[in-house]
């Protein structure tokens, strides 16, 4: 909804309190920023969930059976060591990036083992312990003790639950270095930091009941005759209720400026000093806001579309249907391979083998550019 307010016709304004009426004002774009990133960001993942995903497991899946029947010819006849070289370096790579997205059952563990000489449940466990202690090395590093005895990579909550102990840990520390501050002998411009902080608390709780019975008298549905308008009341009554009693005098400002007809009457009898408060209260509120937006492309409910956060929303539901034909596409070429090595004579397998294996030789341009890519300044 639209504000009602017009800064700019009431002379009895001061400055602070035009610029109380903008902060508001940034306070609702903000709030409303946030809704439409949150709303966007779900759209781009269940796109992803529900397109793509499975897509690329079926991908997966199709690269397992091609590994499982190049392991099966390699057993059902005789092959020279020049294949058998491109089969080592075939086989793993399939299966690797088969086991991005699906978990191996004994037999495909069996293939994987075969053809790399190592085990693949010790693997796994290193890559845990690894991850496990790059966490905990990065957690110390800012500062914060962080558990991570009782987390399990094959958990899918996992991420979630690193992502609210981070939050919390975080928050611990905050509190810690505020205690330790608290601690310590207070300056003149602390104290007078303090001093104003109580006043903030003050005003706001002060506050909080007025601005609340204002809004109840004026939004009050049993006063509206219009059965539309008053579904609106009803609506926005509650949410003014909801603030209320978690004490969000910031929520209550808001609304106050989209509903109440004389709003700048009643600014002009706030106090410099409190509109000056309120003005602090709304810039922390702001603060906070930018911040949550911030967080929210971190969320790892979001992991599958980091790639598209940064799009607007036609351009990613593009990219995003480009990206699932391009695994459909992926997915029915290695069908076509594997209907090459199970139905060819062997000499042609052979000379495809071949072929395959060059995909997976490693280059040494490659090598050299991750090189410089990984060591910019």
């Amino acid at each position: 909804m639209d504000s009602i307010i017009h800064i700019k016709t009431n002379p009895k304004l001061s400055p602070k309190h035009i610029e109380f009426n903008k902060w508001v004002q940034s306070i609702e774009k903000l709030r409303e920023e946030l809704q439409r990133e949150e709303k966007k960001l779900e759209l781009f993942s269940e796109y992803y969930i529900k397109n793509i995903l499975p897509v690329r497991e079926a991908v997966c899946q199709t690269k397992l059976k091609m590994a499982t029947a190049l392991d099966d010819m390699s057993e059902a006849s005789k092959l020279p060591s020049a294949t058998l070289n491109d089969l080592s370096l075939i086989i793993p790579e399939l299966l690797s990036e088969a086991f991005e997205l699906i978990i191996p059952d004994e037999d495909a563990k069996l293939i994987f083992e075969k053809w790399t000489f190592t085990n693949y449940d010790d693997i796994v466990n290193e890559v845990k312990e690894e991850q496990m202690e790059e966490l905990s090395d990065y957690m110390r590093s800012m500062g914060i003790d962080f558990d991570t005895s009782d987390l399990d990579f094959d958990d899918p909550e996992t991420i979630g639950k690193i992502h609210e102990r981070m939050h919390q840990a975080k928050e611990q520390l905050k509190e810690q270095q505020a205690n330790h501050k608290a601690s310590k002998k207070k300056s003149k411009k602390q104290l007078a930091a303090e001093e104003v902080a109580a006043l903030q608390d003050e005003i706001k709780n002060k506050n909080l009941r007025s601005v609340y019975l204002s809004l109840a008298k004026i939004l009050h549905p049993d006063s509206e005759t219009d059965p539309e308008l008053k579904l609106e009341k009803e609506e926005i009554m509650k949410q003014v209720t909801k603030a209320y009693e978690d004490k969000d005098i910031i929520t209550l400002l808001v609304i106050e400026t989209q509903w109440l007809k004389n709003t700048e009457e009643r600014l002009a009898n706030i106090k410099e000093d409190v509109a000056a408060i309120y003005i602090q209260l709304l810039k922390e509120q702001a603060k906070k806001l930018r911040q949550e937006k911030s967080e929210l492309r971190r969320h790892p409910r979001f992991q599958y579309v980091a790639d598209y956060l940064a799009d607007k929303v036609d351009r990613a539901m593009l990219k995003m249907s480009i990206t699932q034909e391009s695994y459909e596409r992926e997915m029915r070429n290695i069908q076509k391979e594997i209907s090459i090595i199970t139905t060819s004579p062997r000499p042609e397998v052979k000379k495809f083998i071949k072929k395959i294996a060059k995909r997976y030789e490693v280059n040494p341009m490659d090598d050299l550019m991750h090189f410089f890519n990984s060591n910019r300044f």
